[in-house]
């Protein structure tokens, strides 16, 4: 993670996603700008947040700590996410782990501030409802997807949510083998049954294994096996 001092393009995010309609001008003035590279984690369970974080760019992955200390993937977040709403509201220790699927850019405000300043703010708190809502739905959502949809849905979808990205032709299309156990976790699946599903990807030509990593060929195959990327 790093600041980016840059308050040209901060400007440019405002005005873009219409905040100065949802935070007054003394918070918009607090504003820092993070940049997070793949694979950084933005928070982790347990953790206590003393920032608001606001994605801007990029994509994140979302997954919670089950009470047997597994892992479980609940959605991917695109802009205009919040990470630590739910924290801020309950003033409670983070419960889910946040990772960076790309390089992301993050909006960040202290939350002792927003505390001072925005907890009567009804544009802000509209924000704050509309946002808890749609994480209630899709921890619900995901929690049904992970019982109802095959291993082959679930891994499709994964694989396209983090390899593919129509907007950046330049995203790598790969994934390394190294990493199917922990997809496995989080797939609520074996490592040997996820592990089933990829040679019979990489048979039907869908996937291809290659030094050490899974290669997308046919991202057409890939997306409608997906079932329009279940996890998002």
């Amino acid at each position: 993670m790093r600041e980016l001092v840059n308050q040209d393009l901060l400007k440019q995010y405002v005005t873009q996603y219409k905040l100065e309609d949802i935070f007054e001008n003394p918070i918009i003035q607090e504003m820092k700008l993070f940049q997070f590279d793949q694979g950084d984690i933005i928070c982790s369970n347990g953790q206590l947040l003393d920032r608001f974080y606001i994605l801007v760019e990029g994509k994140l992955k979302i997954s919670i700590i089950l009470p047997n200390g597994k892992s479980l993937l609940l959605r991917f977040n695109n802009p205009l996410a919040l990470i630590g709403d739910v924290e801020f509201i309950n003033n409670s220790k983070v419960r889910s782990n946040v990772e960076a699927v790309k390089s992301s850019i993050l909006i960040g405000i202290h939350n002792k501030l927003l505390h001072e300043t925005q907890s009567n703010n009804p544009d802000f708190l509209k924000f704050l409802l509309k946002n808890v809502s749609y994480k209630l739905y899709t921890f619900s959502n995901s929690s049904s997807l992970n019982l109802l949809f095959p291993v082959e849905n679930r891994f499709a979808s994964y694989l396209a949510s983090t390899l593919l990205d129509d907007a950046d032709s330049s995203f790598a299309n790969e994934i390394k083998s190294s990493k199917l156990t922990e997809i496995a976790e989080l797939l609520g699946t074996s490592y040997r049954h996820l592990n089933r599903v990829v040679n019979k990807f990489c048979k039907e030509e869908i996937i291809e294994r290659k030094k050490g990593s899974l290669l997308v060929k046919n991202k057409e195959k890939l997306n409608l096996l997906s079932n329009g990327s279940i996890y998002e």
